[in-house]
């Protein structure tokens, strides 16, 4: 299970760097799914692998095997009141924030233990440790945006 999820991670991961290598500046900054565009995207995964990065922070400093769990109304509640600054940052400072956050959560994640990756891989909390999951929503909306 673990090896699996590392190498879904890491091939998303390849996906994301190869989308923002192709992607010019005005694609970037296109609405492809309005409100979003894609640079707007990039920072949704990033804030989104930077705050799974700081849960897992938080349930090893508290002794824990896994983040405690959080409603799925708040955490749409954070996407909605996020957005705006999302869509106000630079395209390249998102673009380099997602790319960064993601090597960051990837080596946070193949550091875990494995019976935790495992317990999770299997679990309705997967996104925890499989984080392809929630890039691969939206990676096919930002490689859309280079035949825009």
């Amino acid at each position: 299970m673990r090896s699996g999820i590392t190498e879904r991670n890491a091939d998303s991961l390849d996906r994301l760097r190869a989308a923002a290598a192709r992607l010019t500046p005005a694609q970037l900054a296109h609405e492809i799914d309005p409100p979003w565009t894609a640079s707007a995207l990039f920072a949704h995964i990033a804030f989104w692998d930077r705050f799974t990065q700081a849960r897992w922070t938080a349930a090893r400093e508290a002794g824990r095997d896994a983040p405690a769990s959080i409603p799925d109304e708040a955490l749409e509640r954070l996407n909605i009141a996020s957005l705006h600054q999302w869509l106000l940052l630079p395209s390249e400072s998102a673009v380099r924030e997602c790319l960064a956050a993601a090597e960051e959560i990837d080596g946070v994640i193949a550091s875990l233990p494995a019976a935790a990756v495992e317990a999770l891989g299997g679990s309705e909390r997967v996104r925890l440790v499989d984080r392809s999951l929630h890039r691969a929503d939206h990676l096919a909306t930002i490689e859309s945006s280079s035949r825009s």
